[in-house]
């Protein structure tokens, strides 16, 4: 992949970021995690999230920051009395992750999440996308993060090759996806992409609804298709 590519141009890299921004505007999705962005509050809610949908940890997430606010909060409970705790929305087995890597945040960076990417990454079961969405959301730094939905997004819109790379290690998107965030507004883009992927460009895309499609590579090969 070159960026200086055609469907790669610096000009349509803007058009992107800005209509996906003016889209987002009218369609933020609402979480209890996205109301009080602090650090904290940002990783426990990126450990919950791995492989549950958001709408179930939604409900859940206000009682288990009430009862945990804190990195101590969670090193002072037993495993297993946080095992119990997680047990009613099926995600008893992060109760010995989350004690593993708070005792870790306690350990080593005295109780506070630290805002470094390399000292993210070496706490227990903190990958890089976890880790840049607490620098993004977090400590609102224009950092770009990348997953599997962020990776079909920027696919479709850009007309990339099929990627046969997990999104950690596909070097090519996170360099594309680090120059497609706008200074001073990372957090902001980074919320309309995740939004953007699951409201209309997911598995199944919306594309007579997109407000990138007259700029998407995918959607004018679906129309020379037809024609």
């Amino acid at each position: 992949m070159s960026l200086k590519e055609p469907g790669l141009s610096e000009r349509k890299r803007f058009s992107f970021v800005r209509l996906l921004i003016r889209w987002h505007k009218e369609n933020r999705r609402c979480f209890p995690w996205r109301k009080n962005q602090h650090p904290y509050k940002v990783l426990i809610a990126e450990v919950l999230l791995q492989r549950t949908p958001a709408n179930r940890v939604s409900t859940f997430f206000p009682h288990f920051v009430d009862r945990f606010p804190d990195p101590q909060s969670i090193t002072s409970t037993s495993v297993h009395e946080l095992e119990q705790f997680l047990k009613p929305m099926g995600l008893k087995k992060r109760a010995y992750w989350l004690v593993k890597l708070m005792k870790d945040v306690c350990e080593k960076h005295n109780c506070k999440i630290p805002d470094k990417e390399d000292e993210l990454t070496h706490l227990p079961g903190v990958g890089r996308y976890t880790a840049r969405a607490v620098l993004s959301f977090g400590f609102k730094k224009d950092v770009a993060i990348v997953d599997i939905n962020v990776v079909r997004v920027l696919s479709r819109v850009f007309g990339l090759s099929e990627r046969k790379r997990q999104p950690h290690a596909d070097t090519e998107i996170w360099t594309l996806a680090s120059l497609l965030v706008p200074k001073g507004e990372g957090p902001e883009y980074n919320e309309a992409l995740l939004d953007f992927a699951s409201l209309v460009c997911g598995k199944t895309p919306l594309c007579h609804i997109c407000p990138i499609n007259e700029i998407c590579e995918y959607y004018t090969s679906l129309l020379s298709k037809r024609n």
